[in-house]
């Protein structure tokens, strides 16, 4: 017969690698329900994965923008977001996401540990996305009704955080195309360009390619925030059907509305 020590050693072996099955288990099957849960969470209730389906590491659901938890404006893509969350040899994670319709190639994400933080490297890519997406966040972009299609490019965009200090390097384009809103009968307002550049102090320039409503400004991100001035004014022959869109946006003086935001 075996000694009782050995047949003790056999039992803690077998609950040992019980355990270890039932944590890979758990781990490599975990829900695509945890992976909404922490979104929904980490951007308070404004960005959620709704009917989440598959796992964690592959898995679909319905991105919705609300206005917040217990928000009465929410409002889905059209198409489902796909997603895949892959680890990688170098203790990083790379993660896919793909909306038919909106994103040709693959968006890809990578966050890898450093020193005395992380990084978060966004591949470079090109995406659409519809305008009217964003009334799901509720004022002021409900009650803009903007539609349009806002077209996105990015190249080297990089998010280093080291200690408390983030730095953003690279740079992106948002140009919202055909832009319209509710709020006026001018169809369509015209077409605008977002430039972002990354370094250590990242700005945002907002200029007008062409159209009825002249949109120009600068934003910069400082330690104390982001903060935004520019201005908006009607062509010549439009301030009357501009008149509401343009007291939304901000204060009137004369015939210029004065955008400060932040």
């Amino acid at each position: 017969m075996p000694h009782p020590d050995t047949l003790k050693l056999g039992q803690r072996g077998m609950r040992w690698g019980v355990g270890v099955g039932l944590c890979l288990g758990v781990l490599l099957f975990a829900p695509a329900r945890w992976l909404a849960d922490g979104v929904e969470t980490a951007s308070r209730g404004r960005v959620q994965l709704r009917d989440a389906q598959g796992t964690v590491w592959r898995g679909h659901a319905q991105w919705v923008l609300t206005s917040g938890a217990g928000g009465q404006d929410a409002l889905a893509l059209p198409e489902r977001l796909h997603w895949r969350l892959s680890p990688q040899w170098n203790a990083s994670m790379v993660l896919q996401l793909r909306v038919a319709g909106s994103t040709p190639e693959a968006m890809e994400l990578a966050v890898a540990p450093s020193l005395a933080g992380f990084e978060l490297r966004v591949s470079p890519g090109r995406s659409v996305w519809p305008a009217q997406w964003l009334a799901g966040l509720g004022a002021p972009w409900n009650t803009m009704g903007l539609t349009g299609q806002m077209h996105l490019r990015s190249q080297g965009l990089l998010w280093t955080w080291q200690g408390q200090q983030g730095q953003f390097t690279g740079q992106a384009q948002l140009e919202l195309k055909d832009m319209a809103s509710a709020l006026s009968t001018v169809q369509p307002l015209g077409t605008y360009t977002l430039q972002w550049q990354g370094g250590d102090t990242p700005t945002v320039q907002l200029t007008t390619q062409q159209g009825k409503l002249r949109l120009q400004g600068t934003g910069v991100w400082r330690p104390q925030g982001f903060r935004f001035e520019g201005m908006a004014r009607a062509e010549s022959d439009n301030d009357s059907a501009l008149r509401n869109l343009l007291g939304v946006l901000g204060q009137r003086s004369g015939n210029t509305t004065v955008l400060r935001w932040g």
